[in-house]
């Protein structure tokens, strides 16, 4: 039985809608799964289907460049995982990019407000896997390449290659420079054999030049050489490679092994995101046919609205109705040949195998379908309806596998049912044939030719005839289809017009039985009255649609006048709208200066608190560090650093910083450091006071320091650890030198320095503030630094 419904579906081209579906998918896995899709199983499934096929459609409908991007078939990737083997870093990518797309998939859905349950909740589902994301971000670059912030021993590794590297090419720099060595060359070029720097060399020069010859030019006229200065530096670069390699397999391990431990996740998320892109493809496949969701129920008629055969050009595709009432159990159709039978019969079929599968079909809404549990063709043509083709071959041992198999959950198709044999047996035959898959409750459409079937039909309470319109005037069919009308041949009438003699056409005449004259006049005139009725019909639609546009124009106006009234209401709303916030604004700007100036009174005010408060802590440190100062009589006739002096204007005494300048002097007096005039100053006494002996020690440290200090540190070269304590150091001894501004050389390079020495800048105790060099400071490639005081 399934090999007969799998042929059937074959012969309904089902498997080129599938390919036209699978073509919508963004990736292998939603790829697959579109190709395996068939009808389902249950009516609850196909309803399931379908819904989710309407929310994809609605989703489009609003968002209508929404994809599923980034994500890649990872799935033999983590099998390597799972065994144990190390992925490479391509693998490794991927599988970063299916986490980021799973992450973006989920913050989308999650944000997403409406009716899309079932995809929000393929979405809600997703693992976020941050951490195998960033991992891979910071330790594999977008080209495959590992970077240096991969680990610390990669980095340094490779700071030890740079410096190897310029070390061997400045030597060799040195050699091409050489007048004496430079003659032996070929070219002054350095290059690289096996993973050594060479330089090209002339033949009969080589034994002038000692080294390690690697190889030797096409023509023979210079052999590349390692010479003997760059051997251990060549050699220390062969085996830095080694470790680089090392180092790299550590880091892909331990990736790897990262991604083993997420394993389950990520093929969740890889099926979970899979599935989301499959349903999003059926909403776009729904979208380019202007399909539309159909109504599935268990026992109900059939009836397709302007149904549309999806593999046609829609340019080209006459849209047909079909009904098939709940009573009805087959439909008849009958007409000429290429008149649109096959087309017909095919896309009933095509059309409810797609709903069945959760496809939305190219009809109009309100289309209605039954669920079958299997559908039986016998087509017989082996062409492709898309180039227009039909044969007709009665395959009757198809036919008898279908009696075998078909229910009362069946859908059988027959097209020319009974031909290929003498025309009285053949009908008589269609006939015990339609019979008895109609008694079995399914539903069967059958073609044919045979006017016997006609009048079957029509006998038949449970039957209906159908026809394929054909227009005489034009001599072409229209494709229509005509439900409860038998078709008739025309070939009297087609004769006629083309020109066939009229006693010809009367002695045919007269050639058919009573029976087929009673037939064809019947036929006949059931097609006046089917004519007369369409042109009645037609002119009450043209009434109906007069009317109901000028219901429309009278609607239009008072809509108009309405919208009229609206809009005047709302200029006036928005014009009163806009001086309420006017009004707001200007209250809000106000009652914000009033703040602002209470906040900056209070902030004078405790500014001018906290710098009495620190004149009367100062106050009161130098009245405990400095002991009455012991005066003497006349000037200083000589005044050095170190010296113990007093200042009698301000009664205190302290100790000289700097030599005279312009008569002045730098004296600290405690914590405060003044400048003065040496003409103000008169000896403290003999001796400077026991108890100031290591106050001067220090302060004859801390000038020593000023003097050796450095206005600048230089940090190019260091890593970050060596040179944050080397900056910790430096800002200490600046600061006890009494240095206010210094400048910290960090080089420009990847940024990794300058961020390290600029984080630690910012939480240091002795910092005050910091900034970017200027252009004649060195710019980027250095922070000026300014010291608390």
């Amino acid at each position: 039985m399934e090999q007969l419904i799998e042929k059937s579906r074959k012969k309904l081209e089902y498997e080129k809608v599938i390919a036209k579906l699978a073509e919508q998918t963004s990736f292998a896995i939603s790829r697959e799964k579109a190709l395996a899709l068939l009808p389902a199983d249950s009516i609850h499934e196909v309803r399931e289907r379908l819904a989710e096929t309407d929310e994809a459609r609605e989703l489009l409908r609003l968002n209508p460049l929404f994809s599923i991007g980034g994500v890649r078939d990872i799935r033999d990737h983590l099998r390597m995982a799972e065994i144990g083997g190390i992925l490479e870093p391509h693998a490794l990518l991927d599988i970063a990019d299916t986490c980021r797309a799973g992450r973006l998939t989920k913050n989308y859905f999650s944000e997403l407000k409406g009716p899309f349950s079932r995809l929000a909740g393929l979405g809600r589902d997703i693992s976020l896997l941050k951490t195998i994301e960033s991992g891979v971000e910071k330790a594999i670059a977008d080209d495959g390449e590992i970077r240096d912030e991969a680990s610390e021993r990669l980095s340094g590794i490779r700071r030890r290659q740079r410096i190897a590297g310029e070390r061997i090419k400045s030597r060799l720099d040195d050699l091409i420079r050489n007048p004496l060595t430079a003659k032996l060359l070929m070219e002054p070029i350095v290059t690289m054999r096996d993973g050594r720097y060479v330089v090209p060399v002339k033949q009969e020069c080589r034994p002038q030049l000692p080294g390690v010859v690697h190889d030797i030019s096409a023509s023979g006229a210079s052999v590349f050489v390692e010479p003997m200065a760059v051997l251990e530096l060549n050699n220390e670069l062969q085996a830095l490679a080694k470790e680089e390699a090392a180092e790299i397999q550590a880091i892909l391990r331990g990736l790897t092994m990262m991604v083993s431990g997420f394993s389950a996740e990520l093929s969740a998320n890889l099926q979970r995101l899979a599935m989301i892109d499959f349903i999003i493809a059926k909403g776009k496949l729904s979208h380019l046919q202007d399909g539309s969701a159909v109504k599935i129920s268990e026992d109900g008629p059939i009836r397709l609205r302007h149904a549309r055969h999806p593999l046609l050009p829609a340019a080209k595709v006459v849209p047909i109705d079909v009904v098939i009432e709940r009573e009805v159990a087959a439909i008849v159709v009958t007409g000429p040949n290429t008149g649109g039978k096959t087309v017909s019969l095919k896309t009933v079929g095509l059309l409810t195998l797609m709903a069945l599968a959760g496809l939305h079909i190219p009809a109009d809404a309100g289309s209605e379908l039954r669920f079958f549990r299997s559908i039986y063709a016998d087509i017989g043509d082996e062409q492709s309806i898309e180039q227009s083709l039909s044969t007709f071959s009665s395959h009757m041992s198809n036919i008898v596998r279908i009696l075998e198999f078909a229910d009362n959950r069946s859908l059988v198709l027959l097209d020319e049912l009974g031909a290929g044999t003498d025309p009285a047996e053949g009908a008589a035959l269609a006939q015990s044939i339609l019979s008895d898959i109609a008694s079995r409750g399914g539903k069967l459409v059958a073609t044919t030719h045979y006017s016997e079937l006609k009048a079957f039909a029509a006998n038949r309470p449970d039957f209906i005839n159908a026809s394929v319109e054909f227009d005489v005037e034009t001599l072409s069919p229209t494709y229509r289809l005509l439900i409860g009308v038998p078709g008739k041949s025309n070939a009297f009438e087609i004769g006629r017009r083309l020109g066939l003699p009229e006693r010809i056409i009367g002695s045919a005449a007269e050639c058919l039985s009573s029976q087929d004259a009673q037939v064809a006049e019947l036929l006949a005139n059931l097609e006046d009255l089917r004519r007369e009725a369409a042109a009645s019909a037609e002119e009450a639609a043209k009434e109906r649609a007069e009317l109901q546009q000028q219901l429309a124009e009278v609607g239009s106006a008072r809509q108009k006048m309405a919208a009229e009234a609206a809009e005047v209401r709302r200029e006036a709303l928005e014009e009163a709208q806009k001086i309420i916030n006017s009004t707001r604004e200007k209250s809000r700007a106000l009652y914000k200066e009033m703040q602002r100036q209470e906040q900056e009174k209070k902030n004078s005010d405790r500014a001018w608190q906290e710098a009495q408060r620190k004149l009367k802590s100062w106050q009161e440190q130098l009245e405990e560090e400095l002991p009455p100062p012991v005066y003497a009589e006349g000037e200083l006739t000589s005044i050095k650093v170190g010296d113990y002096v007093s200042l009698p204007r301000m009664k205190k005494s302290g100790y000289v910083l700097t030599e005279p300048d312009n008569g002045e002097v730098m004296l600290q007096i405690g914590l405060l450091n003044l400048k003065v005039a040496v003409k103000d100053l008169r000896p403290a006494a003999e001796a400077e006071p026991q108890e100031q002996e290591k106050k001067k020690r220090h302060n004859t440290m801390a000038m020593q320091k000023a003097k050796s200090i450095s206005t600048e540190l230089n940090l190019v070269g260091q890593d970050t650890l060596t040179a944050a304590d080397m900056l910790e150091k430096y800002l200490d001894d600046a600061f006890v030198g009494g240095l206010k501004q210094v400048r910290i050389i960090h080089g420009k390079g990847s940024g990794a320095l300058r961020n390290a020495v600029q984080e630690q800048l910012k939480k240091h105790r002795l910092v005050k503030e910091y900034r970017f060099g200027d252009y004649n400071e060195g710019g980027i490639g250095c922070t000026v630094v300014t010291l608390d005081s």
